[in-house]
């Protein structure tokens, strides 16, 4: 079982899962599009894009009903699985991913997993919103992977 501790306030829970329910549907695209999906047989393809696209989608859910139901001061969202906590690292790494392709496709990566634009006064809010989920989805996916792997960083 895991749990990650949601150091944050509950307006900014809000904002995440606000932000989650708008870009959900894009990191279910962009999982299907960065999938090497077989295309000499139109059938599989499609099954294959169906499947993928539906466990995206059911894990994007996952994230932002765990988001939306953490209670407590500081919130505590807790996995009660190995499959529950991989399910909910693939839609972190999803939506990181899809806000990298389409929110910051022109800011270097090395800007990007550094906490420097965050102090940038003349982003827009909704990029600064965008921002912030990116960098929190990082912190969360490296307390996962060392709960899950506590050698992994080693």
């Amino acid at each position: 079982m895991a749990e990650l501790r949601l150091t944050m306030t509950a307006e900014a829970r809000n904002v995440l899962t606000d932000l989650l329910r708008l870009i959900a549907p894009a990191a279910a695209r962009v999982s299907v599009n960065r999938a090497k999906i077989p295309g000499n047989d139109a059938e599989i393809a499609s099954f294959w894009t169906e499947t993928l696209s539906s466990q995206a989608a059911e894990e994007a859910r996952l994230l932002a009903t765990a988001f939306a139901n953490a209670k407590g001061e500081p919130a505590v969202i807790v996995l009660k699985n190995d499959g529950q906590a991989f399910a909910f690292l693939r839609a972190l790494s999803a939506v990181r991913i899809a806000l990298r392709e389409l929110v910051f496709a022109d800011v270097p990566d090395a800007a990007l997993e550094s906490s420097e634009l965050l102090d940038d006064e003349s982003l827009p809010t909704e990029k600064r919103h965008a921002l912030a989920c990116y960098s929190c989805f990082g912190l969360l996916q490296q307390s996962l992977i060392h709960q899950l792997d506590p050698e992994a960083f080693d």
